[in-house]
């Protein structure tokens, strides 16, 4: 196995966020949407690594200069990593102990090094997930520096650096009187996140002028500052997290409620 710089050979895999063996045509536009979003990072500072065993992709992960609006953190003079993946049949395989994602850290950690940051950020999470999991980060010598809940920045650093912050939801709602008000944030960065607001977009519609939906794309640095989060859905402003793309029948159960709360309040 090879740790490679991103090339257009394997932009696919990376685009699809290693879902090359369960595709459909939604998941192929997201695909398209977040391929758009790493070209254009990618001229700005993103690498991404690409693990490579045998000719096949078997995982990636992003380097992004924390400067550039990383998922979750703000700091200054750090790389960050806000998707480390492996192949998706691994994942459900519960298939560990491989040694990609140690290679990959390893080649973020020299790429940060090569682009003179004092060392790599993470935000992470205390579950068995396989996304992120602190655990995994605690083992390669990444110390825990802050955390809400089960949510934790974790470091390596080589050089003197500024403690990185946390971002804290920085949102209020604005009621529309006789309507369903949909505050919708979202990354260009995630895959699920981009079919999530695309099933918002298409539910929503069908509802006409009963809703509302106001979109906050969090890929730009200037919103993702304001707002202080990444992804997120609010219904008339209560906060819904299904986990995974919201299912479009979940969110038409979910609007139906607010617009029967909304005709008994007027």
């Amino acid at each position: 196995m090879e740790v490679i710089n991103l090339t257009e050979k394997y932009m696919h895999f990376v685009s699809v966020c290693t879902h090359i063996d369960d595709l459909n045509e939604e998941m192929k536009y997201a695909a398209s949407i977040r391929e758009k979003w790493i070209k254009d990072t990618i001229a700005k500072g993103l690498k991404i690594k690409v693990a490579v065993d045998k000719g096949k992709p078997v995982g990636s992960a992003h380097c992004l200069p924390i400067e550039l609006g990383s998922w979750g953190v703000s700091g200054k003079d750090l790389m960050t990593i806000p998707c480390l993946a492996v192949q998706y049949r691994r994942i459900y395989n519960r298939a560990r102990g491989s040694g990609i994602g140690r290679a990959l850290i390893k080649a973020v950690e020299e790429e940060a090094k090569e682009s003179k940051k004092n060392g790599v950020a993470v935000l992470c999470y205390d579950n068995d997930s396989f996304f992120m999991p602190s655990a995994f980060f605690k083992k390669l010598g990444y110390k825990e520096i802050e955390r809400q809940n089960d949510t934790v920045i974790a470091i390596k650093a080589w050089s003197n650096v500024d403690p990185p912050v946390m971002h804290k939801l920085n949102y209020k709602f604005k009621p529309v009187k006789g309507k369903v008000v949909v505050d919708a944030l979202w990354t260009p960065i995630c895959l699920t996140s981009i079919i999530e607001i695309q099933r918002v977009r298409e539910v929503c519609t069908e509802y006409g002028d009963k809703v509302i939906l106001n979109e906050y794309n969090c890929g730009n640095k200037k919103i993702l500052e304001k707002y202080q989060t990444q992804r997120a859905l609010f219904f008339n402003g209560k906060y819904k997290n299904w986990g995974y793309s919201a299912p479009q029948d979940e969110l038409q159960e979910t609007l139906n409620q607010e617009i029967k709360r909304s005709s008994v309040n007027t």
